[in-house]
């Protein structure tokens, strides 16, 4: 694994958002191929766990909303999660689009030479489990040569994914940038602060990177937003549509 100033070192400030979901159904092989025929050098996907104890690349709890099925991913077996469409939904043209497994996602940003921030999202109950096995199949399958960087709103995860994997940089997600910020990122031992778009002012941004941090904004599908919040200090912003930050931004 890279170092965290290894991997802060190739963060660039445009990162795909669950590949390029703006462009194609989210955390999707497809989704992640879009972001890097965009330019994109870095992608965020979300990862969970099945029933079985396999990592696979999803974002809610349920799988309603981006699939064809309907229940709770972690009652659902891999070779049921197989069965479902992921990209129909999106558009025509992505029908038969799969969720894939963290390994196969892995396979595919090795082939592209992406860099990756993973959140993990666990089902709430389910976190330790949700880490160990995350941390397992990274250690087993990620490539050296890639920088990745581990985000999650659940900090138990960041804890255990720390103790698996302790050379691993971690991001600490939140929505709102809370009071107390500085001693959490201490205590979790986070060395990058990741904050909704809505929340952030050019002075938690100060705040922030004069405390020796890095900052990542989500979700910026503006560029002239994105170039504001760049001009705040921000290291990284993360959209559904690369495409419009290269073409505004000159990145």
């Amino acid at each position: 694994m890279m170092s965290a100033d290894a991997v802060f070192r190739k963060l660039p400030k445009i990162v795909g958002h669950r590949g390029a979901c703006g462009l194609a159904p989210e955390n999707t092989l497809a989704s992640i191929r879009k972001a890097a025929e965009t330019g994109a050098s870095f992608v965020e996907i979300d990862v969970t766990v099945t029933k079985d104890d396999v990592a696979v690349i999803q974002h809610d709890s349920d799988v309603r909303r981006c699939t064809d099925g309907s229940g709770p991913i972690l009652l659902k077996t891999l070779e049921e999660v197989r069965k479902l469409d992921a990209g129909r939904w999106f558009a025509p043209e992505f029908a038969g689009e799969r969720i894939p497994t963290l390994k196969e996602a892995t396979d595919t940003l090795r082939s592209l030479d992406l860099g990756l921030n993973l959140e993990i999202k666990p089902t709430v109950g389910w976190q330790i489990p949700t880490a160990q096995q995350v941390a397992k199949e990274l250690l087993a399958d990620w490539p050296a040569k890639l920088p990745l960087l581990i985000s999650s709103f659940a900090v138990e995860c960041l804890i255990e994914v720390h103790r698996h994997i302790p050379a691993l940089p971690l991001g600490y997600l939140t929505s709102a940038v809370p009071p107390d910020w500085q001693t959490r990122m201490a205590d979790y031992g986070c060395a990058s602060l990741h904050c909704e778009r809505h929340y952030l002012t050019a002075a938690d941004a100060r705040a922030i990177k004069d405390a020796g941090y890095y900052l990542l904004v989500y979700t910026v599908n503006d560029p002239e937003e994105a170039r504001r919040l760049l001009d705040w200090g921000a290291d990284a912003i993360i959209t559904d549509f690369p495409d419009r930050m290269f073409e505004t931004l000159n990145l």
